[in-house]
């Protein structure tokens, strides 16, 4: 099948598009390619989440070498939301393109969230614009499967992630875990946490591990560092409490929590959230997510423990799923695994886990998927 050149330059920039898969969800994965009288002169896609948009950053690569682009191809409607609306954390890339003098914009997938379709089109148009599309329906719609989910959520897009040895260990027998994975995987574990609003820990995890959470290993924002503890049981000198001030601290806590407790908590420099319980020692976890988006939260990664992912997967709270696989064997019967809790009876009752995908992370595995509903 011969391909027109719009239709090259799109398929060029689904191949970038996919570069941002794992780092942007919710919102949605984009390619970009600027040119100039058909010749490339800039390309870019959406990176990370919160981060600038693939048209943007097309310009600026383009900007950068002295180019002033008269086309963008981009595989998706352009953003005409202002910055702040719904939590939209970039300006709207209409204006960039705007600013930037570009004459044509072909993209390839209209926007489905009903709110925006066709508003960027009418805008660039009533620019002065030339707008086409959308042009390649199929293979840049392919990209948006994550991003439609996510428009559905009431709770943030959530990962779930860990580190385990080939065998599925999460730590030894004794609790040893310090390192399963190596450098490598370590570093894109903390880009993880720079790319979302908050980090999730259960309480057992600050209680076995006493983590800082913390974004070390890459420079990046730090995100809200969140702990599930229906019983206000974190210890008072845990590295979390202690740090509070310096980097904001969540402790998600049942309603009937010890007030006394919780007011020595806010007084350390823990914002308590109070959420719904559904038995001892546990939230209701779909209504403790539910309160998080509504307090602006919506991407979240959970790193643990395998008791607080079980109970998470049984609320139907996760989205997606990043494992790095290190290879080494622990074995012990009783060592922890990623995904704790009664587990199911039986083959066929499994979750499921659709377009998974496979890279090298240093000398570890990176894993990643998607939760079927």
């Amino acid at each position: 099948m011969t391909r027109t050149r719009d239709e090259e330059l799109l398929l060029e920039a689904v191949a970038l598009a996919q570069r941002g898969r794992t780092w942007v969800e919710p919102n949605p994965r984009v390619g970009a390619i600027a040119s100039r009288a058909g010749v490339v002169v800039g390309s870019g896609w959406h990176e990370t989440f919160g981060g600038p948009h693939a048209e943007v950053t097309a310009l600026a690569e383009a900007r950068g070498r002295g180019e002033r682009p008269d086309t963008v191809h981009v595989t998706l409607e352009p953003c005409s939301t202002p910055q702040g609306s719904a939590g939209k954390k970039t300006p709207p890339c209409t204006e960039a393109l705007r600013a930037a003098g570009v004459r044509r914009v072909v993209f390839g997938a209209a926007d489905p969230d009903p709110r925006h379709a066709g508003r960027a089109a009418a805008e660039l148009r009533a620019a002065g614009i030339a707008v086409e599309g959308p042009l390649l329906p199929g293979e840049c719609g392919a990209l948006l499967g994550p991003f439609q989910r996510g428009l559905a959520l009431d709770r943030p897009w959530t990962l779930a992630k860990w580190a385990m040895t080939l065998d599925g260990k999460i730590a030894t027998v004794t609790g040893s875990s310090r390192w399963v994975s190596g450098e490598e995987s370590r570093r894109r574990a903390h880009a993880l946490r720079a790319s979302c609003d908050a980090v999730v820990v259960g309480w057992r995890t600050v209680e076995a591990d006493d983590p800082e959470l913390t974004v070390r290993h890459v420079p990046g924002r730090q995100p809200v560092r969140v702990v599930v503890d229906p019983e206000a049981a974190i210890d008072d000198d845990c590295r979390l409490l202690r740090t509070a001030r310096a980097h904001p601290l969540w402790l998600l806590v049942a309603e009937d929590a010890d007030a006394a407790v919780c007011g020595r908590l806010a007084d350390a420099g823990a914002r308590v959230v109070h959420c719904p319980r559904r038995a001892l020692r546990r939230l209701d976890l779909a209504s403790a997510w539910r309160e998080l988006r509504a307090r602006g939260m919506r991407r979240v990664l959970v790193e643990g423990g395998g008791g607080l992912v079980a109970e998470l997967l049984a609320a139907r709270c996760v989205d997606q799923l990043v494992a790095f696989v290190a290879p080494k064997l622990v074995g012990g019967r009783a060592a922890p695994t990623p995904v704790g809790g009664d587990g199911f009876a039986s083959m066929d009752q499994a979750l499921r886990v659709a377009d998974l995908h496979v890279a090298a992370s240093g000398e570890d595995l990176l894993v990643d998927g998607y939760l079927q509903d």
